[in-house]
């Protein structure tokens, strides 16, 4: 018996029975079915990530830290992001009108050095760091700008001889953040003359904005620009903000456009905007779904005339949502974006954060995964990037072993790089799931336990059980630490991560993951490279997903004794 399945010839012997004939079939199209799924990667694809400094979201893990610290907590980084086979780093080196880099013009990062204008203790340049680190990976790295946020979220001083400082005039107090005005022309073209100094200085690849321009309404409060509509609205004034404010932004992105293609042409231009352009309620060109915020209406950023009048080089609106959502459907809107990009190159922007760690709300295990596979369906998407970098150390096994086996099973260039072509290669060993990252933390021993529990609040997990109990008996090989938990439906496959927490001069912690074991106890070899006594222990409970238990009192041992902190 001879059967064709898509080309490909299967010869049944003539002499198996019917029912064994019937069986071999059904294997071989299991087979075929396991092949069509495999989602074989493009030749050249964008693989973006974004990595945080605002609020010390993914690097620095904390403000202050030593640059060596910082140094070996960035190449960790980007390293792993190189395994996972990604192409391009988006950096945000202007969190809030400050600067990652040694600027002319903008103030040293509050979130680099703990003090806004205060410059790293010995010299660093991490822009400088960021794109040699990349390059000599051949990826591309992205600078990311943040145009008008001078303070986020909380206080601190602002650099005396920072433009905001110097120009309070020019500045709103709204959401208890502070931001310049874009409606200002001074503030506009400060920024431009910000983001040019980058682009004369470095040999980045690309400028970047995300989804911030006007900030994000609030019900019952208006952004305090009545003046500066007064002054600047001319023709717009005083029944058109709306018109004002989106020229505002319009004129700010041509101008910068124009300016950096005179400049440097070979740099790029792009923006990462909120993920629906208009709802269709309001414009017959508008996306399908309940009305919602969208970009053009809220935010004052009219992309769709951007990509129209060619003043940026690329797009990755932001699909921060599940399928079948129903104010944006990620298929839906992935299918809009494809329609309305005006030929440039479209990337989709995804919420890795909303699919790991303790700010999952993806119900659905695999649901990145699978919106990479409906991208890579549409003709005009060229390919994704992840939101964000701290998220790939908290991946669950199931979506690292399909980045491993299948979608991201290869490295490949970008669509429109520069840079010389990485040769197509595995990943050898797959990338494993991290239980928790290594990392400084700036406490002191009454509030490292706290700390240590606020850094690692995205991966933990309450129903977890938490080990406890903790005993420690001296062997012939060193000493033993042992420990119980409490019998539980989530004891199924728990491991242990057993962490110590060493002190570093000028105070703090750094903590390292010192074995993960599948018993209740570990040994502490009598030649360790630390000192049982002067260190403390942390032991947590994980799981096959990459969760974990909270941390229980850390400790330290004395002799026989367990000496909670």
């Amino acid at each position: 018996m001879r059967i064709f399945i898509k080309n490909q010839l299967y010869i049944l012997p003539v002499d198996i029975k019917k029912g064994y004939s019937f069986v071999f079939l059904l294997l071989i199209l299991i087979i075929e079915t396991a092949n069509c799924l495999a989602d074989n990667p493009p030749a050249k694809e964008f693989r973006g990530v974004w990595i945080a400094t605002v609020n010390n979201i993914d690097w620095p893990s904390a403000p202050g830290l030593p640059v060596a610290v910082q140094k070996r907590e960035l190449t960790e980084l980007i390293e792993r992001i190189d395994r996972l086979n990604l192409n391009v780093v988006i950096f945000q080196v202007r969190p809030a009108s400050d600067a990652f880099y040694p600027s002319e013009i903008e103030p040293w990062s509050h979130f680099l050095t703990g003090k806004q204008g205060l410059a790293p203790a010995t010299f660093f340049d991490p822009l400088a760091f960021a794109i040699e680190l990349c390059h000599s990976k051949g990826m591309e790295l992205h600078a990311w700008f943040n145009p008008f946020r001078v303070r986020n979220n909380g206080y601190y001083e602002l650099a005396p001889g920072s433009f905001a400082a110097m120009n309070p005039q020019y500045t709103h107090l709204f959401d208890n953040k502070l931001f310049l005005d874009p409606g200002i022309p001074q503030v506009r073209n400060h920024i431009v003359k910000v983001i040019m100094e980058v682009v004369r200085k470095y040999d980045i690849d690309a400028i970047h904005f995300d989804d911030y321009f006007y900030p994000y309404p609030i019900r019952g409060r208006k952004y305090p620009d009545t003046k500066t509509f007064s002054t600047y609205g001319k023709k717009f004034y005083p029944n058109k903000l709306g018109d004002w404010r989106r020229e505002n932004i319009n004129k700010f992105i041509s101008v910068l456009h124009d300016s950096i293609k005179a400049y440097k042409p070979t740099v790029k231009l792009g923006v990462s905007p909120f993920g629906v352009w208009r709802n269709k309620s309001d414009d017959p060109n508008g996306s399908p779904g309940v009305k919602a915020t969208t970009s053009y209406d809220d935010l004052y950023a009219d992309v769709y005339k951007w990509l129209a009048n060619d003043w940026i080089d690329y797009v990755i609106p932001q699909l921060y949502w599940e399928q079948g959502n129903i104010f944006g459907d990620f298929t839906v809107l992935a299918k809009w974006w494809n329609d309305h990009c005006f030929g440039k190159p479209l990337y989709l922007g995804q919420a890795l954060y909303k699919s790991a760690g303790y700010t999952k709300v993806f119900t659905n295990p695999t649901e990145i995964s699978e919106q990479i596979s409906i991208l890579r369906k549409f003709e005009n998407v060229g390919g994704f990037a992840l939101y964000s970098a701290s998220q790939l150390t908290q991946l669950s096994g199931v979506v690292l072993t399909e980045f491993n086996s299948n979608l991201l099973r290869t490295k490949v260039d970008t669509p429109h790089n520069t840079r010389p072509v990485i040769v197509a290669k595995n990943i050898a060993p797959p990338i494993q799931p991290m239980p928790v990252a290594e990392k400084t933390l700036i406490a002191d021993k009454t509030t490292i336990a706290e700390m240590v529990n606020t850094t690692y609040n995205s991966i933990i997990n309450t129903e977890i059980p938490i080990p406890e109990q903790f005993t420690v008996s001296k062997t012939r090989k060193g000493l033993e630490i042992s420990w119980v938990t409490t019998p539980s439906v989530h004891d199924k496959d728990l491991k242990f991560s057993v962490m110590i927490f060493e002190p570093i001069s000028g105070g703090g912690y750094i903590n390292k993951v010192f074995k993960t074991t599948e018993e209740k106890k570990v040994l502490i070899p009598r030649k360790s490279d630390f000192d049982p006594s002067k260190v403390l222990f942390g032991i947590v409970s994980t799981n096959e997903n990459g969760f974990q238990s909270p941390f229980p009192k850390l400790f330290r041992i004395k002799g026989k004794r367990i000496i909670f902190n």
